[in-house]
C-alpha cells in the first residue's frame, strides 16, 4: 500500500462494528470513500441514518460514521479527490 501510513487507522477482527469520526479543520468539503464496505452515517445523537461508502465532510463539521467490518482485507479509506489523497488524506483499515 503504497504512499499510506504504515500502520492501519483500524485493525478489527471480521464482523466487528467499529466507529470512525471524521473532522474537517479545511475550508473544503471532503468527500471520504471507504473501499470493500458501507457505512452508516449518524445523526447529532449517534443513531444511524444513510448507509453509504462515501460521505461528504462539510468544511468546519464532523462526521461519524458506523461499519461492520464484514470483508477482511486491507482497505482503502481517503479523500475522493486525487490531490488530497495525494497531500496525505488517506489511510487505511485492516479486516482480519
Amino acid at each position: 500500500m503504497s504512499g499510506l501510513p504504515n500502520k492501519p487507522l483500524i485493525s478489527a477482527r471480521r464482523d466487528e462494528a467499529v466507529q470512525v469520526r471524521m473532522v474537517n479543520d479545511t475550508a473544503f468539503p471532503h468527500g471520504i470513500h471507504l473501499h470493500g464496505h458501507h457505512f452508516w452515517e449518524t445523526d447529532q445523537n449517534g443513531a444511524r441514518t444513510h448507509l453509504r461508502d462515501t460521505t461528504l465532510v462539510a468544511p468546519g463539521k464532523t462526521m461519524t460514521i458506523v461499519c461492520v467490518l464484514d470483508n477482511p482485507g486491507a482497505w482503502m479509506l481517503h479523500c475522493h479527490m486525487l490531490s488530497h489523497q495525494a497531500d496525505g488524506m488517506a489511510t487505511w483499515v485492516q479486516v482480519s
